[in-house]
Order: C-alpha cells, then sequence, then structure tokens
C-alpha cells in the first residue's frame, strides 16, 4: 500500500510539474515571438513604409468594416433572439442550434459558401443570367467592402442571437406587466423597458463579434477590393511580401492596443451592468401568436437566414458534387482524394490540432487551477495574462515566430497556436473551476495538506467535462486555422485549411468546396462531440 502511495504521489508531482513547465513554455511562446515583432517599432534607425495618413485610413477602414459587421449581425440576431426566447414554432430548436457555427466552421469555409453561392459562377447569378438571358452576372457584390460586412455580417449572428436570446428569456417581466395594465403600447414597453433589460446582452454578444470581424484575415484577403485594406491584412502584406518588419510592428502595436481598448470597454460595462441588471431564474412562458406585424418580420429574417446564411453553408456541398453543366457527380471528391498533397494536409491537420489542443487543454487548466485557488487570483498583472493573446493578430504572431525561428516546421505550428489558443481553453475551464463551491476546497485543505491531493481527486473529477470541452473547441480552432500556416510558409508542409485555400487561390471551386467541406464536418463534429460531453442534458445552449 506505502509503495502504491508512493507510486501515485511521484506520477501526480511529475504530471504537475510537466504541466506547469507546460504552460510557462505556452507563455514563453507568446511573449518572445511577439516582442520580436513589435521591437522594431521602437528603432529610430528605421522609417515605416507606411505614412500617417495611410495608417489612419487603414485603421479607419478596419474599424469601419468591423462596425458595420457588427450591425448586420445584431439586425438579424437580436430579432432572431426574440422569436426564439419569445413565440414558440416549428424549426426553433433548429435556429438555436446554428449559434455553434460561427464556433466551429472556419471563416475560410464560410467564404466558400459565399463563393459558390455569389460569386461570378455562382447559384444565384447563373440562375439569374439562365432566367432572364442576361450576358454578365448581375450580382457583383461580393469581391468588395460590402461583401466582406455581408460575409461576416451574417456569418456572426448566431452569436449574437443566442446571447440575447439567453438573457431575453430571463428578463424580470414585472415592469413590463405594470406598464401593460397600465395601458402601455408593445412597442413603447420595448424601447422603455426591454430594451435597457437586454442591453447589457446586446453589448456582451457585440463585442466579440466586433473582435472577430477587427482580426478578420481570410474573408478580407479573399473578398477585399484595391483601395481597402484592414490593419491584418497590411501586416502580412508588409510582412510577407514586402519584408517591412518596422511597418509590421508599428501596425501590430496599433492593432493589439485598439483590441485592448476594446475589451477594456467591454469589461467595465459588462461588470456595471450585471450590478445593475440581475437576472431571473425562471425562464418566461413562450406562445405561438404572431401579430400581422410579427408575422412579417418572422418571415423576412427567416428569409435573410435562409438565403445568407444557410445557402451558403449547403452550396459548399452542392458545389463539390456538381460538375461546370450543373449535373451531380464524384467526380469532384475522386479528384480532391487522389491529389498528392490531400492525404498529408489531411494527416498534418489531426496531428497539429490534437497536439495544440492538449497543449492548450492542460495550459488552460493549470492556469484556471493557480486562478481559482491562488490569492493572487485579483491581482491585475494575473488577470491581463491570458487576455493579451486575445488582443494579438494571428498574422502578427506568425511573423513575429518567423522571426524568431528562422525555419518553421510543425512545431513552429503547434507553439504558435497553442500560444494564441490557450486562453480560450483556460476561460472554458475557468467556468466549471468557479462552480465547485469553496466549501468543498476547504474540507479537501483539512482532510490533506498535500495541494495536489486536491487537485486530482476534487478539481480534476469536477472539471473533467469542461477539460475535454476545451479540447474540442481548440481542436476545431487549430483545424480550421489557415492563416498560420500561411504566414509561417513551412516548407512542404500543408494543413487542409491551407490546402483547401491554395486550391481557393487557383480558381478550383469545385475543389475548394470538396476539400473545405470535409474540413468543416471535420471541425463540426469535434467540437459538437465535445460540447454534448460537456453538457449532456443542455443541448440548446451548447454552444455557450
Amino acid at each position: 500500500m506505502q509503495k502504491t502511495s508512493f507510486t501515485s504521489r511521484a506520477v501526480q508531482t511529475i504530471s504537475a510539474g510537466i504541466s506547469i513547465l507546460l504552460l510557462l513554455t505556452v507563455i514563453l511562446c507568446f511573449a518572445i515571438p511577439y516582442a520580436k515583432a513589435v521591437i522594431p517599432a521602437f528603432g529610430s534607425s528605421h522609417t515605416t513604409g507606411y505614412s500617417a495618413a495611410r495608417i489612419i485610413s487603414i485603421i479607419w477602414y478596419t474599424f469601419k468594416e468591423a462596425f458595420i459587421s457588427m450591425l448586420i449581425s445584431v439586425a438579424i440576431g437580436v430579432p432572431a433572439a426574440y422569436f426564439v426566447s419569445q413565440k414558440k414554432f416549428s424549426g426553433r430548436e433548429f435556429l438555436l442550434s446554428l449559434g455553434a457555427i460561427p464556433l466551429c466552421i472556419p471563416p475560410l469555409i464560410v467564404a466558400l459558401g459565399y463563393i459558390a453561392t455569389f460569386g461570378m459562377n455562382g447559384i444565384f447569378n447563373r440562375f439569374l443570367m439562365s432566367t432572364f438571358k442576361l450576358e454578365n452576372p448581375p450580382l457583383q457584390f461580393l469581391y468588395s467592402f460590402w461583401g466582406i460586412v455581408i460575409t461576416q455580417g451574417f456569418y456572426n449572428f448566431p452569436l449574437v442571437m443566442v446571447t440575447v436570446s439567453d438573457r431575453w428569456e430571463t428578463i424580470d417581466k414585472r415592469q413590463s406587466d405594470a406598464a401593460k395594465m397600465l395601458g402601455a403600447s408593445n412597442f413603447k414597453i420595448f424601447s422603455t423597458i426591454t430594451v435597457h433589460q437586454i442591453s447589457g446582452a446586446i453589448i456582451s454578444s457585440c463585442i466579440p463579434v466586433f473582435i472577430f470581424c477587427f482580426f478578420s484575415f481570410m474573408i478580407v484577403l479573399l473578398f477585399g477590393s484595391i483601395g481597402g485594406t484592414t490593419l491584418e491584412v497590411a501586416i502580412y502584406h508588409a510582412g510577407r511580401s514586402d519584408l517591412d518588419f518596422h511597418s509590421v510592428a508599428v501596425l501590430s502595436l496599433i492593432e493589439s492596443l485598439c483590441a485592448l481598448l476594446v475589451m477594456e470597454v467591454y469589461a467595465v460595462f459588462e461588470k456595471k451592468h450585471e450590478k445593475e441588471n440581475p437576472i431571473s431564474l425562471k425562464k418566461n412562458d413562450t406562445n405561438s401568436d404572431f401579430s400581422p406585424i410579427s408575422a412579417v418580420l418572422f418571415l423576412s429574417i427567416i428569409l435573410l437566414i435562409a438565403v445568407f446564411f444557410l445557402t451558403p453553408i449547403i452550396s459548399i456541398f452542392l458545389s463539390s458534387i456538381s460538375d461546370k453543366k450543373g449535373s451531380l457527380t464524384l467526380s469532384v471528391w475522386k479528384n480532391v482524394f487522389s491529389m498528392k498533397g490531400f492525404l498529408p494536409s489531411l494527416k498534418n491537420t489531426i496531428t497539429t490540432a490534437c497536439a495544440t489542443a492538449s497543449f492548450c487543454s492542460i495550459a488552460g487548466f493549470c492556469y484556471a487551477v493557480f486562478v481559482r485557488l491562488s490569492p493572487l487570483k485579483k491581482n491585475t498583472l494575473i488577470r491581463t495574462i491570458p487576455i493579451l493573446p486575445m488582443a494579438v493578430s494571428s498574422v502578427a504572431m506568425g511573423i513575429g515566430m518567423s522571426m524568431t525561428v528562422k525555419q518553421g516546421n510543425q512545431l513552429t505550428l503547434i507553439a504558435a497556436q497553442s500560444a494564441l489558443y490557450w486562453p480560450f481553453a483556460y476561460r472554458q475551464l475557468q467556468t466549471h473551476l468557479s462552480a465547485i463551491p469553496q466549501d468543498v476546497i476547504n474540507g479537501a485543505n483539512l482532510l490533506s495538506p498535500n495541494p495536489l491531493d486536491k487537485i486530482f481527486k476534487i478539481i480534476i473529477p469536477y472539471s473533467w467535462r469542461g477539460i475535454i470541452s476545451a479540447f474540442g473547441f481548440t481542436f476545431a480552432m487549430s483545424c480550421g486555422d489557415a492563416t498560420l500556416p500561411l504566414v509561417l510558409a513551412i516548407p512542404r508542409f500543408d494543413t487542409l485549411a491551407l490546402f483547401t485555400y491554395r486550391l481557393a487561390g487557383s480558381y478550383r471551386f469545385s475543389q475548394a468546396s470538396a476539400s473545405g467541406f470535409l474540413l468543416g464536418i471535420i471541425c463540426a463534429a469535434v467540437f459538437l462531440i465535445a460540447n454534448r460531453i460537456k453538457s449532456p442534458h443542455n443541448s440548446k445552449r451548447s454552444p455557450q
């Protein structure tokens, strides 16, 4: 028994030591490359290749596309949230399930769907040209500013819908009921009471959408027009095309400072709103009554979602099983499977994602345990460390990693992804660890003076579902990442996302659709399985 106890204690100690070392390594893998990327900004002997006016123009364009994309998400997401939280209708659960798509389907796949639907040779243009005997495609908005914001806006609307509906179905209705008894109209009640009650949820959903669009790379790279570029794309061109690392440093610093400012505003607002608008634990009743106005709005929202969200996703699959004449065929899939680079890219994707997800989950768990148990949990530096990677773009990290490691390889990619993605794992695990009652922690302290017993016998059994969820989420992020593999430019190394991007870049959209569809299935399957394990009794709110 003593030997078994000693062996068990040794395994625990070694495991804890390796995990802590891994966490420190992941943090260093972020700090060193990012420092390499931004230090040239402070060199007095260099001048940036971008004038002040040009930088201001890029910043303005970036904020504009992110803000308008966010407004489109809100314009669709808030009405959709009203219907799924207040009304009963067929397809309600399906509409809620769309909340998982922005989290598990990479932007590259959505971009391919928009090309297959609204591109020059897309479904709608072919239909309109055939029906009205037109010589030129009538829909030409895709490769422009509006193509970018429409794609991003509809891609992210489910995040707004799910977040706002969660809040809307639990608001305290006593004020609304009192106003109705006093004769207030539904519009008056909504504009003076309900909007205030759900405003925090709207802001809470807007900021992540804004940040996602602010750091958008693939969609802007594919659809961006001449004369308009974002900070992310400008950093890529400065680092990879012009080798202007001083400009990379300046633009990266500006981008991170802007992102941190937005995150700080969000944190302050959210903390203030939580105090002013506590939620009710009781969910409000839903009904199936639609007024004429609400029926028209409902049908309009459903139509927009069908055209701009569902059709592009379906089009990816249809494009992968259709030839140029529109006939159904499996030749595209056979062609993709027979390509020399397909199987290696698939293998690279799975191995990279498994390694990245493992490192992120371990690092995130270690940091979550430290924050949960440490008296320094409220220290500003401790709270800032997991926020910093979320304010740094993949392009800046990739260029910094390339400056740090002269010859990139698969391990370089894993290190870069882990450095950027571990905070997402940490945030998921923090929720689970925060739910452990303090009485349980105190009891463990009394029963065993060894902190490892508390971790291995209490915390891990309590949070194993969160660990699996964090693994699935970061696995999907790694699989769908085409940016870091593109920026790192690892010789003779492709992931499935980069393989798909290269096919799209060579105008082989049918093959790109097949490859992208397979990539989307892998990402979605792992994410949804992990999320189901995380919340086995609550499929409705799994995206959260």
